[in-house]
């Protein structure tokens, strides 16, 4: 809470003071000469950006590489402000401002330290894959914007002259120093990095990029002999320092153990700096493409070879990501093949030993051997009740296997509805009495002189009744109905299983559907099951181009329903139906339940 605070005042202090910066640019409000003032007014954000990373390397203390890190940009800030203070010295004190002065080297080192703080970034170790796409990405993001450079700065400062040897080597150590502070950059953005970095890593990487921009531009002014301290090009560096101090101040705490420091490569980790290196290669392209004609001094062969270098470093990109790719597909199938074999083997190892525990426990139960001591019979009941439960999660793991493979073998035929309602109802009927919850079917009007009849594999939708059934009876209440309702709709039947229980949640009724999940954690504890029911119920009317769905409000219950479709017989036989019927129960399902 304390840095979130801290964050928000050090951001509107920077807001205002830009704000302030900003006007003076446009109106030259403050007394003084403009090259005097502008170097004055960088001090202030400068010192703020300092200041920040030094904090944000106090709160680090827990991880010695993200402390490290922010000691080393302290430093690097602290380069670009005693040589904003040099500079100051030379437009305020001296009243001159020679090129190259002292100030340069404390300039040009701000990128080596950077550099190397960047180079202390905790990142996760990856593939060999990886790391080849993750430096091609690079080596396009540094092509690609060092076009933009070498168009404005580097080409025309080799070719134009007209400085000494020693203005022009800085002159173009500044671009080149960009881009290879772009490169590492990008390293460290296109690779996982901790948790508690990402956010000021961002803000980093939008401050390297006014950086860049501004470092052009005052590049070109330098050689064109157009560039004044106080000049509005300097809004850039004040704003790329502003970003240096927000980056710092949204750095949170780090204590000893916390894993937000550490970075591992999560599954399924894709950067969001992905796309830089495609935006490089369009800004340069883009760039080149526009300047070409215009401008005598791009020669077509420079044009030329830059275009071939990225079109071989995106081509190489995509070699190797084609590579990765068909990688990961063989290991996917391995492991679809290991878990095959896994699961044959719970099949046939597991499910046989199972049954003949099951099969000697229930005598022991039933008293062939005699009565057992009060003691001995309820462990046995025990025993019995949890060998149920553990047959019926091989059986469940195993259908649900088969159907996500698509190797559920279904017989469709035209059956009546009626008699799949009739056959779950007996499945169920014992459960349901023994927790005090009455079954009750209605049927929708008509359903006496024209049955409905679907076209379905009539064991697995008894299966998927019984599971909504056996799941509705779980949750009610003592003195609870649970209803079944089928009915018309267009060319399917429509079937609903309502209850009077405890409801679903709202933001619950899609996932309710997933392997394993449970509402509350401890229903598996408390009510049984397996968690797989719902998934497997779905998956079956899946199969025979249905559709399931829950609907619920926590105050009155919930209802599941589901589609299949209609038999040829019936579609052929559908009489009118009148709207606005009351559905009465049907003679042929409530006589079931006698």
């Amino acid at each position: 809470m304390a840095d979130t605070r801290h964050t928000k005042t050090l951001a509107v202090a920077l807001g205002m003071f830009l704000a302030l910066y900003v006007s003076w640019q446009l109106l030259d409000w403050i007394p003084g000469g403009r090259q005097a003032v502008g170097d004055l007014l960088l001090l202030p954000v400068d010192a703020a950006a300092v200041c920040a990373a030094w904090r944000a390397s106090r709160r680090c203390a827990g991880s010695a590489r993200l402390r490290s890190f922010w000691v080393l940009m302290a430093i690097a800030l602290a380069a670009e402000l005693i040589g904003d203070v040099v500079q100051a010295v030379y437009d305020v004190g001296l009243h001159r401002s020679p090129y190259p002065s002292l100030a340069d080297p404390l300039y040009l080192a701000f990128y080596p330290l950077l550099a190397l703080a960047l180079l202390r970034v905790p990142v996760a170790l990856v593939t060999r894959e990886k790391l080849v796409k993750t430096m091609l990405d690079g080596a396009t993001i540094v092509v690609g914007g060092g076009a933009v450079v070498w168009y404005f700065v580097l080409g025309p400062t080799a070719v134009e002259g007209g400085q000494s040897a020693l203005a022009m080597a800085v002159s173009m150590a500044f671009p080149v120093g960009d881009l290879f502070l772009l490169a590492g950059l990008a390293a460290v953005l296109l690779r996982h990095s901790p948790v508690a970095l990402r956010a000021p890593l961002r803000l980093i990487a939008a401050a390297v990029a006014l950086g860049i921009v501004a470092d052009v531009l005052y590049g070109s002014g330098q050689l064109h002999g157009t560039y004044e301290a106080g000049d509005w090009i300097d809004t850039l560096y004040v704003l790329e320092f502003a970003v240096f101090a927000l980056a710092g101040a949204r750095q949170r705490s780090v204590r000893p153990g916390d894993p937000s420091g550490v970075a591992d490569d999560a599954a399924g980790f894709r950067s969001r700096a992905s796309w830089l290196p495609y935006l490089s290669v369009a800004i340069g392209l883009g760039v080149l493409l526009g300047v070409e004609r215009s401008d005598s001094f791009f020669p077509d062969v420079s044009l030329v070879l830059i275009v071939v270098v990225l079109a071989v470093l995106v081509a190489v990109r995509q070699y190797v990501a084609q590579r990765d790719l068909v990688r990961v597909q063989a290991a996917l199938r391995e492991s679809e093949r290991a878990k095959d074999e896994f699961l044959s083997v719970v099949g046939h190892q597991l499910r046989t030993p199972l049954t003949s525990i099951r099969g000697s426990l229930g005598l022991l139960d039933g008293g062939v051997l005699g009565a057992l001591p009060e003691d001995a019979a309820n462990m046995v009941a025990v025993a019995v009740l949890n060998t149920d439960r553990l047959v019926r999660l091989v059986n469940d793991i195993l259908d649900i296997e088969r159907m996500a493979a698509g190797r559920l073998a279904l017989e469709p035929a035209p059956v009546d509805a009626a008699e799949l309602v009739r056959q779950s109802i007996q499945v169920v009927e014992a459960t349901a009495d023994a927790n005090g919850v009455s079954l009750r079917v209605e049927a929708a009007p008509g359903a006496e002189e024209a049955p409905i009849v679907v076209h379905a594999d009539a064991d697995r939708v008894v299966q998927a009744l019984v599971n909504l059934l056996g799941n509705a009876v779980k949750f009610s209440s003592a003195g609870g109905v649970v209803t079944v309702t089928v009915a018309r709709e267009g060319d399917v039947a429509l079937f609903a299983v309502r209850d009077g229980g405890r409801g679903i949640p709202a933001d619950c009724l899609e996932s309710i559907f997933e392997r394993f999940r449970q509402v509350d954690a401890s229903d598996a504890r408390e009510k049984g099951g397996t968690g797989l029911g719902l998934p497997i119920a779905r998956a079956i009317v899946d199969q025979h181009g249905g559709r399931m769905w829950a609907e619920s409000n926590e105050a009155v219950g919930s209802t599941f329903r589901f589609t299949l479709p209609l038999a040829r017989e019936d579609l052929r036989r559908q009489p009118p139906v009148s709207a606005g019927v009351i559905h009465e129960p049907s003679r042929r399902l409530a006589s079931s339940l006698r």
